[in-house]
């Protein structure tokens, strides 16, 4: 075991977040517009990345997307540290799209392109669902999922800044506690996941009325942002999962513009 002063080891370490909401409220396109660069984005999606980047208009962005084939190509990039070096922010886009579609798919469809069209079509139906997984595949899908948010927190030790988005879902089925929640599977997954995460916050549409103006799509990228950003809410309860760790600013953790570099900063005591 090595032991490290903590001043020495607050000044390298990064933050880890997960920012989840509904599709469409913003999430991918604010997290590329707020966090520090320059960037690396793991997409699970496969979405097209040109269109977001018009959208926010932050020309100077230094941004490289990482594109891998399968889950374990993902796990073995994650953890090696080195091939990210020169970033600051991995952003992985997103965690449920990974664990509900992409993962689920490698455990259920194991030689899928062998299958009959019949076959295929179950499997296909069964992602849809993701709720027909044996036992023994709900505990792969945590175990893997597990290993993945072990080497995100590698590169939070590491010095990275390290964000994940997800899908957000109505009654939760693996935490009844909360009403809403991250579309994410598997207890034994969701229940360890808030502890690795230094803040999960909950996102929601921008609030305007009917008198303001949307900014015209070539507008700065600040004016952008203050319509556009969705309203990011960090405060615990028993209506949503969320988490902050540090020092509170005067914005608060609750409805705040989100802002991924201003969120990191006030909670590690900086304030502008």
């Amino acid at each position: 075991m090595k032991l490290v002063n903590y001043k020495n080891l607050s000044e390298s370490q990064g933050n880890l977040m997960l920012a989840w909401g509904p599709s469409g409220c913003g999430k991918t396109s604010t997290i590329l517009q707020s966090a520090q660069d320059p960037i690396v984005l793991i997409t699970a999606e496969k979405r097209k990345i040109q269109t977001t980047i018009a959208a926010i208009n932050r020309p100077d962005l230094r941004l490289k997307v990482g594109i891998y084939n399968g889950f374990m190509d993902c796990i073995d990039t994650i953890f090696d540290v080195q091939r990210f070096e020169g970033a600051k922010t991995i952003f992985l886009d997103s965690l449920t799209h990974l664990m509900a579609a992409q993962l689920s798919y490698e455990i259920l469809g194991e030689n899928y392109d062998s299958k009959s069209d019949e076959e295929k079509d179950r499997i296909i139906k069964e992602l849809t669902a993701v709720v027909k997984m044996t036992p023994e595949s709900y505990g792969a899908l945590a175990d893997n999922m597990l290993r993945l948010m072990n080497g995100l927190q590698n590169l939070t030790m590491a010095g990275y800044d390290v964000v994940c988005s997800a899908r957000s879902e109505e009654r939760t089925r693996y935490n009844k506690t909360v009403a809403y929640g991250p579309a994410l599977s598997g207890q034994k997954f969701t229940f360890a996941m808030p502890g690795y995460f230094d803040f999960i916050c909950m996102l929601q549409s921008p609030e305007h009325n009917d008198e303001e103006t949307a900014p015209s799509h070539d507008a700065s990228m600040i004016d952008l942002w203050k319509w556009y950003a969705p309203l990011a809410s960090f405060d615990s309860n028993d209506a949503y999962l969320a988490k902050y760790t540090g020092p509170v600013g005067s914005k608060g953790i609750v409805k705040r513009k989100f802002n991924v570099r201003k969120v990191f900063e006030e909670a590690n005591g900086v304030f502008k």
